[in-house]
């Protein structure tokens, strides 16, 4: 990852349009996920971050076999960007790194030969409070052979994680920093 592109990220988290528009950023919320986009060159980076109750109705270690297939799928779903994200076909993207980041590791990640990342991490992190909540957090970074044609990045998480109503989104891109809420009949984040 390109210097740039950690100082972009970086600008996003104390930008201070976002801090007024978005005041309780990063706050474990039911129902609300984190979206962070960052453009540099070629190289696209997309975070995300939300409360495992979104994902699968439940935050506590898997208890019963329906649990651990719910996080299973889940997980499974997260590692498939085409289900989560669309870019513009001409910006010619490919996915190079996916990372994911769950309380709880599942098969599909200890058999994802290196592709993805799943650990555990503190509540500095948001993912496995004492407070019985826990949080997952994915990120892909993608190189696009036509980044000039990058001009939006449609959300289908709504669609995939339906129990999921917001997500608070911030974009720095060559043409400015920006924030916006999405929403099920607003799911497009302009890049």
């Amino acid at each position: 990852m390109t210097r740039l592109l950690v100082f972009l990220l970086a600008l996003i988290f104390v930008l201070p349009l976002t801090a007024a528009a978005h005041p309780t950023h990063g706050v474990h919320e039911h129902g609300v996920a984190d979206l962070r986009v960052a453009v540099d060159g070629e190289e696209v980076l997309i975070e995300m971050e939300s409360p495992l109750d979104n994902l699968v109705g439940f935050e506590h270690r898997p208890r019963t076999d329906a649990q651990r297939a719910a996080l299973e799928e889940a997980m499974a779903r997260l590692a498939r960007f085409e289900q989560l994200f669309g870019l513009p076909a001409a910006a010619a993207c490919a996915v190079k790194e996916h990372r994911l980041q769950s309380p709880w590791p599942t098969e599909t990640a200890k058999h994802d030969h290196g592709h993805a990342k799943q650990s555990a991490h503190s509540h500095s992190h948001g993912h496995a409070h004492d407070d019985g909540h826990a949080d997952v957090s994915l990120s892909y970074l993608l190189k696009c052979a036509n980044p000039e044609a990058l001009t939006e990045l449609e959300v289908r998480w709504f669609e995939v994680f339906p129990r999921t109503e917001r997500i608070r989104a911030e974009s720095a891109t060559p043409r400015g920093q920006g924030s916006v809420t999405l929403r099920k009949d607003h799911p497009r984040l302009p890049l």
